[in-house]
């Protein structure tokens, strides 16, 4: 029923995912509690970044994707999901020196052993820190090897290490090659970040985008243009993008008219999954239940899927408890 077309592959793995991992490895989440205790004491975007990185480095072998893909799909099918498009940074499994190719293909393998009705696409990822050299060996890849569950590309990573213009190439080329685009933007950094995304890039969508809450004239011009932001709430809570709930801006990017759809982004780093964000805009933001759908249905017009599975899945909306 509900569809998150921002979530990250390493960042959607069950915690007894990540213990295993960690006990083929001899590393320290292996312990009961060890994982759970890392991400208490996550306390800005360098601290999640740095958690992050640790867990990339569980990986050991492709083998490990397909089983970590497979969990995922099953895990994120538990929750209510029927769609979910999840980015996988390829450059990644480059820096871990595993085969980039066989690892992709083992995530789009292990993705596919996804439950009955859930359906999960990929995103590639490029690392924004690592420049724009390293965003072109993604679509190196892609153009060497495409794989059918490949349906966008995007940029994530520190927004403040490379302007969105240093892109702007990488983007042409990846619309060229059929994929459709998104981008972290306005999460870390303000409110020009997002316009020069926008800009520079043309993406058909932005994960977080929250700071343009805080221009008129943006807000204005991301209504004006039907442009989705895929905002995540609790991320923005843990990583201090916002100092608490309490101070975010999802109101006001729904009153300003912005087509807002809610994420999860990373439920294993922030203990959440897409399901409770809708309950904490029920609870602690105090989202109507009207705007709570059209959040939901936000998800599916965003989703880089084919018209027949919009139409199903906004179908399958009505009469839904959010």
């Amino acid at each position: 029923m509900l569809a998150d077309c921002h979530l990250h592959l390493e960042g959607c793995l069950p915690e007894d995912t990540v213990r295993e991992l960690a006990r083929r490895s001899g590393h320290r989440f292996a312990a009961a509690g060890a994982f759970a205790e890392a991400r208490a004491s996550v306390a800005d975007s360098a601290g999640f970044l740095s958690l992050y990185a640790e867990v990339c480095r569980l990986f050991r072998a492709p083998e490990d994707y397909a089983e970590a893909a497979a969990a995922v799909a099953a895990r994120l099918a538990a929750d209510g999901l029927s769609y979910a498009e999840i980015y996988v940074s390829p450059e990644i499994f480059t820096h871990l020196r595993l085969p980039a190719a066989e690892c992709l293909a083992a995530v789009g393998e292990g993705l596919e052993r996804a439950p009955e009705g859930m359906r999960c696409r990929i995103l590639l990822d490029a690392v924004r820190q690592w420049g724009p050299e390293s965003a072109h060996r993604v679509l190196d890849l892609y153009e060497s090897r495409p794989l059918p569950s490949i349906v966008g590309f995007g940029l994530g990573g520190d927004e403040a290490s490379h302007p969105a213009a240093a892109f702007a190439d990488v983007y042409l080329r990846a619309r060229a090659l059929g994929l459709r685009t998104s981008v972290h933007a306005g999460e870390w950094a303000g409110a020009a970040s997002v316009a020069e995304s926008l800009d520079a890039l043309r993406p058909d969508r932005i994960d977080h985008g929250i700071a343009a809450a805080s221009d008129a004239r943006l807000l204005h011009r991301l209504a004006e243009e039907g442009t989705v932001l895929c905002v995540a709430p609790s991320s923005n809570r843990v990583t201090r993008a916002v100092p608490s709930l309490a101070a975010h801006p999802l109101a006001r990017l729904l009153e300003a008219g912005v087509r807002v759809a809610i994420a999860a982004d990373d439920p294993l780093f922030f203990d959440t999954t897409t399901r409770r964000e809708y309950g904490i805009l029920r609870g602690e933001l105090g989202v109507s239940s009207a705007d709570r759908r059209r959040c939901a249905e936000n998800s599916w017009r965003g989703a880089f899927c084919s018209p027949e599975e919009r139409r199903a899945g906004l179908s399958a909306l009505a009469g839904a408890d959010l």
